[in-house]
């Protein structure tokens, strides 16, 4: 895994892209409410964390920012936005640092459209390179949510983006294929990459939304908690703790596979919708870029092609074997303990009222096993 370090990246000029998600107008309204995460948003919020981290270690910069609009599927985006770029393609060649915001769907978007400037050699060695995925869609939205969904509801157009988007949640389909090979790209070209999702996201699973299919130094993982979340303080020091351990370079053993389906947020909730409202999201991930170690050795992407989706018919004692298995990785790492101590506190006072909470509790008592 990277480290931190103590002499940042001097950058003298940046360029931001925002790229914004896509769920149908009909859907983000009645679910989600006004849609405000606009690429200028995105572009904005990621100009500013940057520029305050340029002012907490010295540092004054130019900044480009760059707002990428357009509707449709993921490769006639990519390929819109692509064509778009190309009027500020002088600022790309220029820059010392080249970071993209994105949410939802807009995220593979954004990693296709910065493997193609790599491909097409638009981008040198000596550049920083960044992308921040907030509540992604690359293992797709919940199992079983397009069932949910009226699709006649939707425009043509937005019938065949939304169901596109379900393609992502197995493995062997060309967009997954497609989107694997876009980060491998990325990653070989020493590009940083934070996932963050949010955990009661009511869309995005937090297994999708934190790519937790793949494995890399270069990669970063994080759950955003909205202040008035209601996620047991237990559920999420859990979550923090199983993502922390992917960070460090070792297994969860599928506990935020496991973990998904209950976090899953009403269709009501905000929770795919307020991540990009979080300034502390954008700050992580420009630190991230820019204040970590890079890899000794030029190490592949790996890639768990055999990932499965959790379905309806999910089997619910995987999930006790999951605990029980991270907590092998936590145990195995007294640095760790504390925290480990701090969430069995946690879980012994947590007294769910739901049924669906009662048994997740039930499922996951192995956590007061000692070992």
């Amino acid at each position: 895994h990277l480290y931190r370090t103590n002499k940042p990246s001097i950058i003298k000029k940046a360029v931001v892209i925002g790229i914004h998600g896509f769920f149908p107008a009909k859907l983000v309204r009645s679910v989600l409410g006004e849609p405000t995460g606009t690429s200028t948003k995105f572009a904005n919020e990621a100009a500013d964390a940057l520029t305050a981290w340029g002012k907490r270690n010295g540092i004054t910069m130019e900044i480009e920012k760059i707002a990428l609009d357009g509707e449709g599927k993921v490769f006639e985006r990519t390929e819109n936005l692509y064509e778009l770029l190309f009027e500020w393609i002088e600022q790309i060649h220029e820059c010392d640092f080249l970071f993209f915001a994105a949410h939802s769907q807009g995220t593979p978007v954004a990693v296709h459209i910065l493997a193609k400037l790599i491909e097409e050699g638009h981008i040198f060695d000596n550049k920083k390179l960044g992308v921040l995925g907030m509540a992604g869609i690359s293992l797709g939205p919940f199992y079983g949510l397009d069932q949910k969904l009226l699709m006649r509801a939707y425009s043509s157009i937005e019938s065949a983006s939304l169901k596109e988007l379900f393609q992502f949640q197995t493995q062997s389909s060309f967009q997954s294929r497609k989107y694997t090979h876009a980060l491998k790209v990325v990653i070989a070209h020493n590009t940083k990459i934070t996932f963050i999702g949010s955990i009661n996201d009511q869309l995005v699973p937090l297994y999708s939304s934190t790519c937790i299919h793949i494995t890399h130094p270069n990669v970063y993982r994080a759950v955003y908690i909205d202040g008035t979340d209601v996620t047991p303080g237990f559920i999420s020091d859990l979550v923090s703790l199983a993502l922390h351990i992917r960070n460090i370079g070792a297994s969860d053993h599928d506990l935020i596979r496991e973990l998904s389906g209950a976090l899953a947020g009403a269709l009501t909730s905000g929770g795919h919708s307020k991540i990009y409202n979080e300034p502390n999201v954008y700050d992580l991930a420009i630190i991230n870029v820019l204040e970590t170690t890079n890899c000794e050795n030029d190490l592949p992407l790996l890639v768990e092609d055999n990932f499965q989706v959790p379905n309806t018919n999910h089997n619910p004692f995987h999930l006790p074997w999951a605990m029980r298995s991270m907590l092998y990785e936590v145990i195995s790492r007294p640095i760790l303990e504390h925290h480990l101590e701090v969430i069995r506190i946690k879980f012994n006072e947590w007294e769910p009222e739901t049924k669906a909470l009662k048994d997740l509790k039930y499922r996951l008592s192995s956590i007061n096993t000692r070992m």
